[in-house]
């Protein structure tokens, strides 16, 4: 899991710049390829972390619980943040077991997406969502023809065979999508996501990762043939470029997160809501990762300080990609 998690950071770390050229969805902010990086380097700390304080320990969920943790307490952007959640989802059915299997791989794929989807007020495909849910379909199908389920042959193939599934996948958002096909390009999140299914490829193979996977994709060579045409009319519009992206971690318990939801919806788009911890605290509440954009920063704010407690809240202009200063405990910024 550590060399699975290394790898991935590399990966990102050297398609970063590529990756936000690519982005284009929900709003053309272009740092798609920084916030997944920024993702995937918190996992690795805290895997490391977690390793070094309890190194008699064969618990892949607990190091991936761990990581998803930390990663979703920074994350940053919608991408970001979903990578997140999906490391997260990725932990909970692989608690107290030592070692991947391809039925592990399923149920983990299975259970990331599911967080995933869940996660979004407005989610859609051709996004990171659609190539996980390919993913899961064909790990879950590769697990039930497996002769030896439990082998590490098992888990060594499903790995080979999914890297081919995701990259079919990410050709294919650029036509499930309106903004991708205006722009001739594939998104930038699902992208992202096949470099990391690759590592993870790498990491179980134990081979090299193939960087030049991503090679090909439209749009990521930086041009891009526009084609005409209006959106469709049940697409999630972007974001004004005069609004801002909102992080904040906060604690909630489950009734006060869907109201503060609710809200949220009304404010602002691209609005996701997941919980960051397992288990609830003594009172009953979670700390929650929200991320929004808006147009009006100032309602978000009083919205998310009446819904909970809030430890943590970041303001960043979507505009100009200029962040504002992080706050705690209600301070200003």
């Amino acid at each position: 899991m550590h060399r699975w998690l290394l790898l991935s950071e590399e990966s990102l770390e050297a398609a970063r710049e590529r990756l936000d050229g690519l982005n284009v969805f929900p709003i053309p902010d272009s740092d798609t390829g920084t916030n997944m990086l920024a993702t995937m380097r918190a996992c690795r700390r805290a895997v490391e972390e977690e390793a070094a304080e309890q190194q008699d320990r064969e618990d892949l969920g607990a190091l991936l619980a761990a990581a998803g943790a930390r990663a979703m307490s920074e994350a940053h952007g919608n991408s970001g943040t979903l990578l997140a959640v999906l490391i997260s989802g990725f932990a909970e059915p692989l608690h107290t077991v030592p070692r991947l299997s391809a039925a592990g791989l399923a149920d983990a794929l299975e259970r990331g997406g599911l967080r995933a989807w869940s996660a979004l007020s407005e989610p859609v495909s051709g996004t990171m969502l659609s190539v996980v849910d390919a993913l899961a379909a064909r790990a879950r199908r590769l697990a039930a023809e497996a002769e030896e389920p439990d082998s590490r042959a098992a888990v060594q193939g499903a790995a080979d065979a999914l890297v081919d599934v995701a990259r079919t996948a990410v050709e294919s958002t650029v036509e499930q999508l309106e903004a991708l096909r205006r722009e001739r390009v594939v998104d930038a999140g699902a992208a992202g996501l096949l470099l990391v299914v690759e590592a993870l490829r790498a990491a179980v193979t134990g081979t090299a990762v193939r960087d030049e996977i991503i090679d090909g994709l439209l749009g990521m060579d930086g041009r891009r043939p526009r084609t005409d045409g209006p959106a469709t009319a049940a697409e999630p519009t972007a974001t004004s470029a005069a609004g801002v992206e909102i992080m904040c971690t906060s604690r909630l318990d489950p009734l006060g997160a869907a109201s503060l939801r609710h809200r949220l919806d009304e404010l602002g788009e691209a609005v996701i809501i997941t919980p960051i911890d397992v288990e609830p605290d003594a009172s009953g509440t979670h700390r929650w990762r929200i991320h929004v954009h808006t147009a009006d920063a100032r309602e978000v704010e009083e919205a998310l300080r009446a819904a909970g407690s809030v430890e943590t809240l970041d303001v960043t202009a979507l505009s100009t990609g200029t962040e504002g200063v992080s706050t705690e405990d209600g301070g200003e910024h």
